[in-house]
């Protein structure tokens, strides 16, 4: 609802009084108003929506203001609606709020809010049938349409506190929760945006789970959050479902019932068991919308190598890794299972307190996760010189039979398992030193280098393939360059490199381009000899309570830098 604050005077004297077009039409059987209470208020089709559920919930003993409904092309005696604002309005001292009320707005389909006009503090007669006016003209819409409309009128109410409560959660789809939002003053405040309110959520009895609270405090006592949850609680009786409810706490503590419509926007709750997908770590390796061939070449080695590196560290059960991808995809983009990273808490939290498993995993593993961490950094320098001399026996891809290109893309999909799991492991189990480079500062140090060369940028990741690692992977367009004014890098420049194959101009790549097997610069996992620190990739997983020393796992597999497998289980090393 787009609430019109206007303050209606009584207006110049002699001057014409305004035609109130649809609300004073011809005569028809339901009359110029229509009472709250009278049971044809309660009709959508006649009184609209907000109005219609006003009349269910006052009819239903919920705290709902008296007011008066003018139906859709209402008409008769025109006296009768003067009679009506005297008697809501006691003589035009009482202000007043003239309000939309269209059966096509507040419906479970759709709460239409913001599409007509109300107006508030509405004094004197004259002013009264320009309100009306005013929301009648709201219902003319740009495309030429016009919306069925009735009039809606009630006192107007100071508010001491107002706000929303919903009768359940509709973020998280919890029907066992309300959320409650309120601020001091009416609700039109809150509902329009310009405040920010105090929300609370609340069990179905009351009792407060959490509260968010600006500097200022809660504007609501715990006696009137109990009561905000029984009105949500009587109302979704009345109307069979939970409702998203505007109300009021007047300057004598009463509590008043605004507004009352179902939650047109209630998530889905997930099912049972279903798994927490997100961006997380991964998104900085594969931030894009990914084809279903880069899909193959990229996102299942990463599920495959990270897989690894959680079972060798005792983070995950060895069981749920097997059966559930770490990274997959969701409409093109990389996701990961925010759960088995351990990016979120459990569910249950005390439950997990008194199971032993994971303790279980933690102290089988501690002596190989040990043993490991040392010999991390001459495994990373390993598979970069392994890969590097792969690169280099290749011959253009050009070249090949399609049973080779095959055989290599294998290959590729084999490094980048290892590469992914060591990246994890290193990023947990290396201290990271003061004075270490991270990969992405190597990379930008030698494009700022190769740039003052006079190197164009289209060539310099044949130059120095390390500049890949500040780019995404991509199979189809050009890449950008940090800082690229104009010039961009050939495609097959830029990823075929990155695929791990040759470089652009068909000869073999030169050394360095296991930086750009995957775009996760393998180099990074030397910190251990003093060259660079884990990339910004592992610094993410460093940070997560899955793969830290402390808690590793019984499961002896190990990885292997040179001869890594791609097709049965994760490479293993002696």
């Amino acid at each position: 609802m787009t609430t019109i604050d206007e303050r209606h005077g009584d207006g110049a004297r002699g001057r014409e009084e305004p035609r109130v077009e649809g609300a004073l039409g011809p005569a028809e059987a339901h009359g110029a108003v229509i009472p709250l209470e009278q049971p044809t208020a309660a009709l959508p089709r006649l009184t609209g929506s907000k109005a219609a559920n006003l009349a269910r919930a006052a009819r239903a003993g919920l705290p709902v203001l008296p007011g008066f409904v003018i139906p859709r092309g209402a008409g008769g005696d025109p006296a009768a609606l003067r009679e009506a604002w005297e008697d809501l309005s006691a003589g035009g001292t009482r202000p007043l709020v003239v309000r939309s009320s269209s059966p096509q707005e507040d419906t479970e389909e759709s709460s239409l809010a913001g599409q007509f006009d109300s107006v508030l503090d509405v004094r004197g007669w004259r002013d009264f049938r320009t309100a009306v006016q005013t929301v009648l003209d709201s219902a003319h819409r740009p495309d030429g349409s016009t919306a069925p409309m009735a009039v809606l009128v009630q006192p107007m109410l100071a508010a001491r506190v107002g706000g929303v409560v919903f009768g359940a959660d509709p973020v998280e789809g919890r029907a066992d929760r309300m959320l409650v939002s309120a601020v001091r003053g009416g609700p039109d405040s809150l509902v329009s945006g310009a405040q920010a309110g105090t929300d609370h959520w609340l069990s179905r009895s009351g009792r407060v789970r959490r509260t968010e609270a600006p500097e200022t405090g809660s504007p609501l006592t715990r006696t009137e959050l109990f009561r905000l949850a029984r009105l949500a609680r009587q109302a979704r009786q009345v109307f069979g479902g939970p409702q998203d409810i505007e109300f009021g706490f007047d300057e004598d503590g009463r509590l008043w019932l605004f507004q009352s419509r179902p939650i047109t926007a209630m998530a889905a709750r997930p099912a049972r068991g279903a798994r927490l997908l997100g961006p997380g770590p991964v998104a900085e390796t594969l931030p894009g919308q990914l084809e279903p061939l880069e899909e193959d070449l990229w996102v299942a080695p990463m599920a495959r190598g990270l897989a690894a590196a959680l079972d060798i560290a005792g983070s995950a059960p060895r069981r749920l890794l097997r059966t559930t991808p770490v990274v997959t995809t969701a409409g093109g983009r990389a996701a990961a299972d925010l759960r088995l990273l351990g990016e979120v808490p459990p569910e249950h939290r005390w439950l997990a307190l008194f199971n032993p498993a994971p303790r279980a995993r933690r102290l089988g593993a501690a002596w190989r996760v040990g043993r490991l961490a040392p010999a991390l950094p001459g495994l990373a320098t390993d598979l970069t010189a392994d890969v590097d001399r792969r690169l280099t026996q290749l011959p253009p891809p050009a070249a090949l039979p399609t049973p080779d290109l095959t055989a290599e893309l294998r290959w590729t999909r084999a490094v980048l398992v290892s590469l992914h799991a060591q990246e994890a492991l290193s990023g947990a189990l290396l201290p990271e030193q003061a004075k270490a480079r991270t990969a992405a500062g190597a990379a930008l140090t030698a494009l700022a280098t190769a740039r003052a060369r006079g190197v164009p940028d289209d060539r310099i990741p044949m130059t120095d393939p390390v500049v890949l690692a500040v780019t995404a992977p991509s199979l189809r367009g050009e890449g950008q360059l940090p800082g690229q004014l104009g010039a961009t890098v050939s495609e097959t420049n830029a990823h075929t490199t990155a695929d791990g194959h040759t470089a652009a101009n068909g000869r073999p790549a030169s050394n360095g381009h296991a930086a750009a097997v995957g775009h996760s610069a393998i180099d990074a996992h030397t910190a251990g000899t003093g060259h660079t620190a884990p990339n910004s990739h592992t610094t993410t997983l460093s940070h997560t309570t899955t793969l830290s020393p402390s808690t590793p796992n019984s499961h002896n597999t190990t990885l292997s830098p040179s001869t890594p497998n791609s097709h049965t289980e994760p490479p293993r090393v002696r």
